[in-house]
């Protein structure tokens, strides 16, 4: 008697279990809603039984134009640069060991614009092959010097925001350096 109850026990546990996995009732269709859009009946691609079918739609692709000419590239890069600059204009010599600056064409009275926040260390002109000079001392060590300026509008201790007006150039081209502690660098590969 024993037997037969625990046979009858396995087999009706037995058929619970198989009937679980055979289950035929219709599937409930699942929807996914993204928060960041707000769309709804976004598919789930990794499990195929809640995936849409795809429609098959063929893009035309527009021709792309290719940039060959090299000074055509070069030109967009500098004009890139040239919004990060502390005045606007074209850069006509760049850093190297022998020149550890940059300088820029520029014409008298443009604005000449902090490059980071900082406070001012030196303005003056005690440097008569400079000019009107301007020195911010920035964080992490670096330095930035503005040099050949016709007006200078900030003094030492001023505290400078980033992109803030500090001098007008003068009639000379514009010369700006970069120094990390006393080491220069090319100002070019840390403006942004």
């Amino acid at each position: 008697m024993l037997k037969r109850i625990k046979l009858l026990l396995v087999i009706f546990i037995s058929t619970t279990l198989i009937g679980c996995f055979f289950d035929t009732t219709p599937k409930k269709r699942v929807i996914i809603i993204d928060k960041s859009t707000g769309k709804e009946n976004i598919p789930l691609l990794r499990f195929s039984e809640y995936a849409e079918p795809k429609k098959t739609v063929t893009k035309v692709k527009a021709p792309v134009k290719k940039i060959r000419n090299k000074q055509l590239k070069e030109k967009i890069i500098i004009a890139k640069k040239a919004n990060m600059l502390p005045v606007t204009g074209k850069i006509i010599k760049t850093f190297s060991k022998k020149h550890q600056g940059i300088t820029i064409s520029t014409r008298a009275g443009q604005a000449v614009r902090a490059i980071r926040k900082g406070v001012v260390v030196y303005s003056g002109n005690k440097m008569k092959s400079h000019g009107k000079m301007i020195i911010i001392k920035h964080s992490l060590g670096f330095y930035s010097s503005y040099t050949h300026n016709q007006m200078l509008k900030v003094q030492n201790g001023d505290k400078i925001k980033k992109g803030q007006i500090i001098a007008l150039t003068g009639k000379d081209n514009f010369y700006f350096e970069m120094k990390k502690f006393e080491t220069p660098i090319d100002p070019l590969k840390y403006l942004k």
